[in-house]
């Protein structure tokens, strides 16, 4: 089983989030020092007060302009480096890395419901590892061979293990936003939008829910049912709730367990417990986590 991997090297086709730039300005103020050593400021003679603007006052003045000049672009350029997976432009996923649509879809179940072999997938939508499980060829594999052809079905199980690992609450609404979709049979739809839209470094800025709002819009939700679905976390109860029943050998994701078996999450694995399930051979020793 491949565990979740954090911040895992993509492929090159993968448009990964741009790191903030480094050019900043300094902040540091232009140097104030004159060139001549014997420089005074003016001085206001107390037996006659000029009727001009007292020196002192304007290089204050401008002093001051200069520095709250500095602040302003310091504070730009910092509010312009938001990190770059909530503002970056969303990928529409695309040709082989979508879910055909020609396979019967149940919810968060892929393929005919009667098919004699059942792929638990344990994922999270953060996951790095899972990016590649997903967009690198072996879903793909699994789609093409196993379920279109009626040998399996894969059912999607949320294992929200990146919040647990760094206190965010960025997988559990990717996760509900997932769910909302499956409301309207859209699970597989939704699971493609949001692993092409993950951050690179598994950041988790990248599932605000502003920003999964727009992906839902752009994957084609219904927007009446889908936004108050996202914004109100209908679904968290019950994603919280599948965290306390995750098998004891899921450690990591992406897992998968063919029929009750824990295998490894690589096509060749999973091919040879689904075809052990369909020529009813003896199941495949578990795999133990890697």
């Amino acid at each position: 089983m491949a565990k979740q991997q954090r911040g895992s090297s993509r492929a090159p086709n993968r448009p990964a989030a741009p790191a903030p730039s480094s050019n900043r300005p300094s902040g540091q103020m232009p140097s104030s020092r004159r060139s001549s050593s014997n420089w005074q400021p003016n001085r206001v003679s107390a037996s006659k007060k000029s009727s001009g603007p007292n020196r002192t006052m304007l290089m204050t003045i401008g002093a001051v302009v200069v520095g709250l000049a500095i602040v302003g672009f310091v504070a730009i350029q910092q509010l312009g480096s938001t990190p770059a997976s909530s503002s970056a432009a969303l990928v529409t996923p695309g040709g082989a890395n979508m879910t055909p649509s020609t396979i019967p879809v149940n919810g968060r179940t892929l393929g005919d419901p009667t098919a004699p072999a059942t792929i638990d997938l344990y994922g999270d939508f953060r996951c790095s590892a899972c990016y590649q499980f997903t967009e690198m060829g072996t879903a793909q594999q699994i789609d093409a061979n196993l379920v279109a052809t009626g040998k399996a079905k894969v059912v999607w199980h949320d294992y929200t293990i990146i919040d647990h690992n760094d206190g965010a609450t960025a997988s559990r609404d990717a996760a509900n936003a997932a769910w909302c979709a499956a409301d309207q049979n859209k699970f597989w739809v939704m699971h493609d939008w949001l692993y092409a839209n993950q951050s690179a470094t598994e950041a988790a800025d990248a599932f605000t829910i502003t920003r999964l709002l727009a992906i839902g819009q752009a994957a084609g939700m219904d927007m009446s049912t889908f936004q108050p679905c996202v914004q109100n976390g209908t679904h968290l109860a019950a994603i919280e709730a599948e965290q306390t029943s995750i098998p004891a050998g899921v450690t990591g994701t992406p897992t998968t367990i063919v029929n009750g078996t824990l295998v490894d999450a690589t096509y060749s694995a999973i091919k040879a417990a689904v075809d052990a399930v369909v020529n009813g051979s003896a199941a495949p020793a578990s795999a133990a986590p890697s």
